[in-house]
Order: structure tokens, then C-alpha cells, then sequence
């Protein structure tokens, strides 16, 4: 990384991961890849491709524009017996007493969160461990896998020794809306992992996805302490404008407090424990400060004027956020949550292994579509994956970009058509 160095802020906490380099594995079974989604179906073909690749049964968990119903009709002919979407009510995590948590109740007296991404990768987890699963990839639906390899390698890190291990988010960045801004302005700003591509052992993994900003930070937040979180290979994050709107940074500002606190912390050989009142009167006092500096830098930007003045609007929200939680709250978060994990853990031990997934969706109030067979009381062996010679095409054999859009910067980032008989140069020299 280079450009100016923030004083209060860690640019970077990739210290706190353990890259792994692992062979194209010739043998490496995927069980289960869940995407959460309510996007159109289109955005749906990166992971239906994947999960014919690797002969992976594929959970889609469907709200908004996307329906069971839909996926089905699209893609059930392509999946057989290895498609399984779940429709997730709105306000699921509210009232289903499996996934409600008293942090959560706490964020949003602090801030407003309308993603049920948190639930529907809850509800993976849970399903997963009933059914057997080993190894669980979470896939988002605006992130593209060049290589599917990539992924093999993942489950063979879980499976060796480790309970998570992500691909590293290339293409746009996959940051904050105050962290974007720091990288705007110059400043050094990495990534870090998250949910977008991540692998989980889910019969060793404890920690759950609470419903705030930064909520896979919080999920691998135990790992990534005892420096046993795993990285390798790479996905592609899809382009969006984080300053479209000034709201977005007013939402993330809580989330991205706590857990920029929380890693500052693991940076510097704290514990968790350790982040009582005291330390969040710092931590908050230091985000004022980095929100400062990066506004000061900005101003500073040349021949940006429409770029300078949404940042500086987005800057203020983050700002006026602060005025909706205090030091103390984000202690009494930090100490709910640690409860939390420990009622979820003991959930998850009382959960029935082995029974049919009907039986157990209809302990949840929920139903099962798609092509798989709803008694099943275990998802289908994957076969042998062989690698092949080089990273799948980012398009479709219409030549359209897997995750669904057309725009000409869509299709750039994407890669080049199908007529191409390999992706663009450029972008195959990062993936390899």
C-alpha cells in the first residue's frame, strides 16, 4: 500500500491472518455453498455455475426481488437434486427465537440496519450443521469466483486445520464508506475478509453473524485473535458507489466503530475482554479523529469537486452518527454479544443432527423449494473436482457478466466476452 499514513486509524489488520499457500487441489469436496440474496435471479448465475463446478448442492435464502419460486423456474433444471431456496420472511430474526439476540436489540437503538444478510447466514449455519455439512462456503451474490479452484483450496484449508479461511475480495474494495474515503483521499486502506467468499467448517465454528455492520468481522472475531483465520486464493467484489447516499455511512458508523475498535485491539495483543468503557472512550475519541483527518484531506483533493462534496456529506454522517450511542453502549454491546455467542453455542448443541430438513424448516416456520428432495436428512456427496488448466471465463457461454448487469463498467470489471477463450490478462495476473 501506498499514499499517507492515518494516525488513528489501522489501515491494515491483515497481521491478524494466516495466508496459506495451497496447491490446486485434486481432490477437495465443497458440500454446501449458501448465497443470502433479494436481488433478481440473474444475480444468481456466479453460484449456480460454481455449484455445477464443484457438484455442490446450492442454498439460496431468497427475500425481496428474489423468490424460491423464481429460482426454480430458472435454475432448478441446471442443479437436479442439489437446489435448495428458502424464502426468509421480512422481520424473520425478530420473532424466531433461534436468531434473536440481545445485541442486536442494542444496535438498533443505536443505528438502522435493514440488510437480513445476518439472519439468512445464521440460518445457513444452522442448517448446515443439521444436515451433516462440513464445510459451508458463503457466497454473495455480487461477488464472482475467476478461478473455482480457488474455492477447493479454501475447503482444503478448513479441513486440514482450520475452521475458517476466505478468498481475498480483488476488484472494488469491500470497505466502509469512511474507510473508502481515507483510500479516496490518498490514504493507505486495505481490506480485510468477510462473508462475500468464505469458507466455515461448520461443525468447529461458535461465533454467529449478529445483526449490525461488519457482522462476518464479529463472526471470524475469535479466529482472527488466536491468528487461526486462513486466506487464499481471490474472488471479485462487484463495483458500487459507496457515496451514493450519505445514509449509508450514517448506518455503518456503530458497526464500524466496534469493529475497528475490537481489531485495533487484536492488533496490539489485547483481548476482547479487555474492552470496557474506558477503552471505548478512546476508541470513539480516535474515530473523531480519523474522521477529521480524513475530511481534511479531502478538501485537499485537486479536480474532484461532485467527488469531494459527497464524501464531505458522507463524512458528516458518520459524524452526526455518534451522537446515538456512547462509550458505555458500546461496552454493554461488546459484553451482550459475548453472551450472545454463548446461548447461541448452546442452541446449536441442542440442534437435532441427522433429521430430515423438513422437519427441522418446520421447527423454524419455514419452507423448502428447488430441486432437492425435502426428506433428505443429509445434503449429497459431492464427487472428485479436477482442476482445470486455467480460471473460468467471468461470463457465460451468452457472453453475458455472471452476476447479472450489463453496464459497460459491469462488463469491464467482469472480464472479456465469452469468445474469449481466457479472462483478461490483467485480471488472470492478479488471480494467479
Amino acid at each position: 500500500m501506498t499514499g499517507w499514513i492515518p494516525r488513528h486509524h489501522h489501515g491494515s489488520h491483515r497481521e491478524l491472518l494466516r495466508p496459506v499457500h495451497v496447491p490446486a487441489p485434486s481432490a477437495a469436496h465443497v458440500d454446501l455453498i449458501a448465497v443470502p440474496t433479494s436481488r433478481p435471479v440473474s444475480y444468481l448465475a456466479q453460484a449456480v455455475r460454481l455449484a455445477e463446478r464443484l457438484d455442490s448442492t446450492l442454498l439460496v435464502l431468497a427475500s425481496g426481488e428474489c423468490s424460491a419460486s423464481k429460482v426454480e423456474r430458472h435454475y432448478g433444471h441446471r442443479l437436479d437434486d442439489r437446489l435448495i431456496v428458502i424464502d426468509v420472511p421480512g422481520g424473520y430474526a425478530w420473532y424466531e427465537p433461534m436468531f434473536r439476540f440481545e445485541a442486536d436489540q442494542i444496535a438498533s437503538g443505536a443505528t438502522q440496519r435493514l440488510s437480513d444478510v445476518s439472519v439468512k447466514r445464521n440460518l445457513a449455519l444452522v442448517l448446515a450443521r443439521s444436515l451433516g455439512v462440513r464445510t459451508l462456503f458463503f457466497l454473495d451474490d455480487d461477488v464472482i469466483v475467476p478461478d473455482w479452484i480457488d474455492v477447493c483450496r479454501v475447503a482444503t484449508v478448513v479441513k486440514r486445520d482450520h475452521w475458517a479461511a476466505g478468498l481475498f475480495i480483488d476488484g472494488y474494495p469491500d470497505n466502509s464508506v469512511v474507510c473508502h474515503a481515507s483510500r479516496e483521499s490518498g490514504g493507505r486502506q486495505d481490506t480485510f475478509l468477510g462473508g462475500g467468499a468464505l469458507m466455515v467448517d461448520v461443525q468447529r465454528a461458535g461465533g454467529f453473524f449478529p445483526n449490525v455492520y461488519n457482522e462476518d468481522w464479529f463472526f471470524l472475531l475469535d479466529g482472527a485473535a488466536e491468528r487461526a483465520v486462513a486466506t487464499a486464493g481471490t474472488a471479485i467484489q462487484r463495483p458500487y458507489d459507496p457515496f451514493s447516499t450519505p445514509i449509508r455511512a450514517r448506518r455503518e458508523e456503530f458497526g464500524d466503530v466496534l469493529a475497528e475498535g475490537l481489531f485495533w485491539l487484536l492488533d496490539l495483543g489485547g483481548n476482547i475482554e479487555d474492552a470496557g468503557t474506558d477503552f471505548w472512550t478512546k476508541a470513539i475519541a480516535r474515530r473523531r479523529d480519523f474522521i477529521r483527518e480524513v475530511r481534511a484531506k479531502v478538501r485537499g483533493m485537486a479536480n474532484a469537486h461532485s467527488l469531494r462534496w459527497r464524501i464531505e456529506a458522507s463524512l458528516d454522517a458518520a459524524e452526526d452518527a455518534h451522537r446515538m450511542f456512547t462509550p458505555a453502549v458500546c461496552a454493554w454491546y461488546v459484553r451482550t454479544w459475548l453472551q450472545d455467542r454463548e446461548d447461541w453455542n448452546k442452541r446449536l448443541a441442542s440442534l437435532p443432527v441427522g433429521g430430515r430438513l423438513t422437519d427441522l424448516l418446520e421447527e423454524l416456520h419455514l419452507t423448502a423449494g428447488g430441486t432437492a428432495d425435502p426428506s433428505m436428512c443429509s445434503v449429497p456427496a459431492p464427487t472428485v473436482v479436477m482442476p482445470p488448466p486455467l480460471p473460468e471465463p467471468f461470463v457465460d457461454e451468452h457472453g453475458e457478466p455472471l452476476w447479472g448487469l450489463h453496464s459497460p463498467a459491469t462488463v469491464a470489471a467482469a472480464g472479456r466476452r465469452a469468445s474469449v477463450p481466457s479472462v483478461d490478462s490483467s485480471l488472470t495476473a492478479r488471480v494467479r
